[in-house]
């Protein structure tokens, strides 16, 4: 039991709030003259908060829980909450920026017409290259060239090799005749040294007993012939055709003997196909 002097302060307060609450305004969302004035506000919808063991045990009622009156939803719901097939998302078509609006797009009224952009530009056409020029006549005329040239060289070293050869032969039998005639001298075989010489009658008054006494009368006085070197043949011109003479050379011979040495100057002369000396100096 309160005591007495707490009652009449509770009874007074009660009593204040009693006459407070009439002073106060409802508070409206419209203004209270508004066309809403006289709608009676009606009670939202209850929530009802279940314990988890209930919700576990009751049947589920899916439409309440979407309505929100059952909060939360029990386990199982989610679990056979059916999800929604997930299709892929197709992109678009890229329109095409060249293509020209058709009928259906084109607005109404004042129509504008556009000018479809051009197809894009493509590379010209290569040029066919030029056909090329035939060269066979050029061909040709090098080879029938080349066919005269070689055969010119070959005529060229053909008659060369004549008369290259025609002078060796020359200047050969024109070397061995006096190196034949000489080696008889050293020999002292004055005999074979005259079969060198011209036929009898070519040298004025020269018979074999003339040369081998004169040969012999050399040897006692200048010693016998210990060595000699030939020059080389030197030819004459003729005068009457002006190409060189062949059939007749003049010879250089260094001759060293025993007590002297000199140098003999030979002619030779080509007779009857074999190479003859026809006059010297001195033995």
């Amino acid at each position: 039991m309160q005591p007495s002097d707490q009652q009449p302060v509770e009874e007074t307060q009660k009593q204040d709030m009693t006459e407070e609450q009439p002073a106060f305004q409802p508070l409206y969302e419209f203004p209270p003259d508004g066309p809403l004035a006289n709608v009676t506000p009606q009670p939202s919808p209850v929530t009802k908060v279940l314990p988890v063991e209930e919700l576990e045990n009751k049947a589920i009622d899916e439409e309440a829980i979407q309505q929100g009156h059952i909060y939360p939803p029990p386990p199982s719901y989610y679990q056979n909450m059916s999800m929604p097939p997930v299709h892929p998302f197709a992109l678009p078509a890229a329109p095409n920026m060249y293509a020209p609006p058709t009928q259906s797009h084109m607005p109404q009224g004042n129509v504008q017409t556009y000018q479809a952009y051009p197809p894009p530009g493509t590379y010209p056409p290569m040029p066919q290259p030029p056909a090329k020029k035939s060269y066979r006549w050029v061909w040709i005329l090098v080879t029938v060239i080349s066919v005269f040239v070689l055969a010119g060289c070959g005529v060229c070293a053909w008659a060369s090799y004549n008369i290259f050869n025609s002078t060796f032969q020359q200047v050969s039998g024109s070397i061995n005749v006096v190196n034949d005639f000489y080696t008889s001298l050293q020999s002292k075989n004055y005999t074979a040294a005259y079969s060198d010489l011209a036929p009898q009658g070519q040298i004025s008054g020269l018979t074999q007993e003339a040369f081998t006494t004169q040969a012999q009368q050399l040897d006692e006085k200048e010693g016998t012939v210990a060595s000699f070197i030939l020059s080389q043949p030197s030819f004459q011109t003729d005068p009457n055709t002006g190409s060189p003479d062949l059939s007749h050379f003049t010879m250089t011979v260094a001759v060293k003997r025993i007590h002297s040495s000199y140098n003999v100057l030979l002619s030779l002369a080509r007779i009857h196909g074999t190479w003859k000396i026809t006059e010297y100096d001195r033995l």
